[in-house]
């Protein structure tokens, strides 16, 4: 039986017009991309994201290098179809916002469950809560400290490959992540018993299941 075909093999399956080979790599890496777009700009609109990110990666499978690490090259992409949607997403705003006076509230949808759910009810609605506290929490981040703890603590990129996927130095990753963790757990104080102990750098992610 052969083996599973990796990103790259797929990648030049599609170069050659083979639109299964490309499916697969969706379907492969989809889920990761849709959680990674939900952290950043919600539910509502992680599904459209997602769309957007696939159509961008079939548009550029040309550009590509092989060297390179797929899923790194992949993510900068959701990172930048994330930003375009965010940006849009204030523009609409401010048009609601001068045409009415009122506020147009951003999605605060809770996150999609990681993991094998809790068998005790309690703790289930326990953990969603907490996924729509987190959420909410990471909606008040800025754009480049929340990718950079989504990146790092949730998807676990290491520092070099969070630099490949923001554009910037390790040094920036590690302050920008240092921040974002203090803010992070500013946000969360009232829910996360022992909050102002991390201070030192621990990832800051949703408990398990």
């Amino acid at each position: 039986m052969a083996g599973r075909a990796s990103a790259k093999q797929l990648i030049e399956r599609c170069l050659t017009g083979d639109v299964r080979a490309f499916e697969t790599l969706v379907r492969d890496h989809q889920s990761q991309v849709y959680a990674y777009a939900c952290r950043m700009v919600g539910r509502e609109a992680a599904e459209d994201v997602t769309q957007e990110v696939f159509l961008r990666v079939y548009r550029r499978l040309h550009t590509y290098r092989q060297e390179a690490d797929f899923r790194t090259w992949l993510l900068r992409i959701a990172y930048n179809a994330c930003i375009d949607h965010l940006r849009q997403w204030r523009r609409r705003r401010e048009q609601l916002v001068s045409l009415d006076g009122g506020e147009a509230p951003m999605d605060a949808a809770a996150l999609p469950a990681e993991g094998p759910q809790a068998s005790d009810p309690h703790a289930r609605a326990e953990r969603r809560e907490f996924a729509q506290v987190l959420q909410q929490a990471l909606l008040q981040l800025t754009e480049k400290h929340r990718a950079v703890i989504v990146l790092h603590d949730m998807h676990g990129l290491s520092y070099e490959e969070v630099g490949k996927v923001l554009g910037c130095s390790l040094g920036t990753v590690k302050s920008r992540l240092f921040y974002a963790r203090r803010a992070l757990r500013e946000q969360l104080r009232p829910y996360v018993a022992g909050a102002g102990d991390n201070e030192g750098g621990q990832p800051v992610a949703p408990p398990a299941s």
